[in-house]
């Protein structure tokens, strides 16, 4: 076992996957968590956590070797402002943020040097949320984004590399700049995609036409049932990245439009190829690293 006591804050959909994965591969004795009393019932009487993780709310010291934020990025950061002092010494702390840069320099100010920071972004997900659609093969074959500060002992590092690789993960080492310039591309932006392309559809107010929608439009909209109590946060500490990546999706879009309104059918040939190829490459790599 890596660790006696894991707590989890933020029960969810992937702080919950997170506690059933590392349950099942054996890498803790006890698991916690900190959520609202409603989501702690849930948990615990689905099995996800032991018990209740009281610490940071009673301001005393947890003993938990490893606390996992699996919050909203808002979250994460005001619980590394305020329950810092709750953390024991020696103890690592990680997250599942989509965003890296604010959470790793808000961890690196608050946090004392005795505790070990390790951000942290599993590249698994749904648009469903919450405990109830918590899976412990969520990150079977994912990408786990680690961020390593220079601070991290080598066995923190080990230890986070080992839990990831146990849940079926692939851990990637990225700085918080890095990451969200990848994340803005491959996650961030195809979100608001999606979420663009639904508006579109949706201002129909054909029924019969909306019936007619096949498995393509769904897919692609599928990702517009996430919920914006998510993406608020995401959007607030990546905007930067976010606008760059979808100006370049735009530019993509205006000339497959253009090629299309003037007749230039060569060149819009020209494009399908080339995204083909370049979608071929795509699920290539991710076979491969699965």
């Amino acid at each position: 076992m890596l660790f006696k006591h894991i707590a989890i804050v933020g029960v969810g959909l992937i702080g919950g996957s997170f506690a059933l994965a590392v349950r099942r591969a054996g890498v803790c004795e006890r698991i916690t968590g900190w959520d609202s009393q409603e989501v702690l019932d849930q948990s615990m009487a689905r099995g996800v956590i032991d018990g209740v993780e009281r610490a940071f709310e009673s301001g005393e010291t947890s003993d938990a070797d490893l606390v996992y934020l699996a919050a909203p990025v808002g979250a994460i950061v005001s619980f590394l402002r305020t329950r810092s002092r709750s953390l024991k010494p020696g103890a690592i702390v990680s997250d599942a943020g989509s965003t890296k840069r604010d959470i790793c320099r808000i961890a690196r100010k608050a946090l004392s040097r005795e505790v070990i920071f390790i951000g942290g972004h599993p590249m698994a997900g749904s648009e469903r949320s919450g405990v109830e659609f918590a899976d412990a093969d969520l990150f079977r074959g994912a990408a786990y984004a680690l961020i390593l500060g220079d601070d991290a002992s080598p066995d923190a590092v080990r230890a986070m590399v080992d839990t990831v690789t146990s849940i079926g993960a692939t851990p990637i080492s990225l700085t918080a700049e890095q990451h969200d310039r990848i994340a803005a591309r491959i996650s961030h932006s195809p979100q608001l995609v999606s979420t663009a392309l639904a508006l579109a559809v949706g201002r129909t107010s054909d029924a019969q036409a909306l019936s007619l929608a096949g498995s393509g439009v769904l897919d692609m909209t599928r990702l517009a049932e996430s919920r914006w109590s998510v993406w608020e946060d995401i959007c607030r500490t990546n905007s930067d990245e976010i606008t760059s990546a979808l100006d370049d999706t735009i530019a993509q879009m205006e000339a497959v439009r253009s090629a299309i309104s003037s007749g230039d059918f060569s060149s819009a040939g020209d494009m399908f190829t080339a995204a083909g190829e370049s979608a071929r490459l795509l699920r290539e790599s991710k076979r491969s690293a699965g």
